[in-house]
């Protein structure tokens, strides 16, 4: 799905018209799915926990800069199953109690060795997995200088933009003294 609206985006772009791109929220579990609804009002919808979460999910591409979000549930799923991941981050939803472990659907195994981008993703994920070590140990000043470090080879990578901000942040005013890393999603 992302191949193909990227290709619709540079068919866009040569026609002159805006922009336009999406992000998906993919959580596994149980839903109800199907036509629901009255007399007054019916139609195919899909209900329950695990449909709000995927929502939830859906809308934090924005927070980090990414495309496709997935639970702990779906990774687990799918991990061996050729695709690379990045862990995101420990988040709370609104509306939820319990964090939930995020990660960003990084891409396809086979189709980045077969581009030749596969050293450079496994790269760049290790070192934002070095940087959010240091995020999570309250190191603000080093997990900044590591998160500079991966902009200056990567100038777009969505979510060291957005945890350097939180770095910067931090700095200025840090977490309560309790603080278990957790962050908090109060929007949709």
């Amino acid at each position: 799905m992302m191949n193909r609206v990227r290709e619709l985006q540079k068919k866009w772009a040569a026609e002159g018209r805006p922009a336009l791109d999406i992000g998906v929220g993919l959580n596994s579990g149980a839903a109800s799915v199907g036509n629901m609804g009255s007399s007054l009002r019916y139609g195919y919808t899909a209900l329950g926990d695990t449909v709000n979460l995927s929502s939830r999910l859906e809308g934090l591409n924005k927070e980090y800069g990414t495309h496709i979000i997935v639970n702990e549930s779906t990774y687990e799923a799918a991990k061996h199953a050729g695709f690379l991941f990045r862990e995101l981050d420990l988040i709370r939803v609104k509306g939820k109690l319990q964090p939930v472990v995020i990660y960003e659907l990084f891409g396809n195994v086979s189709e980045l060795e077969a581009n030749g981008k596969l050293q450079d993703a496994q790269a760049r994920l290790h070192d934002f997995a070095e940087a959010r070590d240091l995020y999570c140990k309250r190191k603000w000043t080093e997990a900044l200088s590591a998160l500079q470090r991966i902009l200056e080879r990567w100038p777009d990578d969505g979510p060291s933009i957005a945890y350097l901000k939180r770095c910067e942040e931090y700095q200025t005013e840090a977490p309560v003294s309790d603080w278990d890393g957790v962050f908090v999603m109060t929007h949709k």
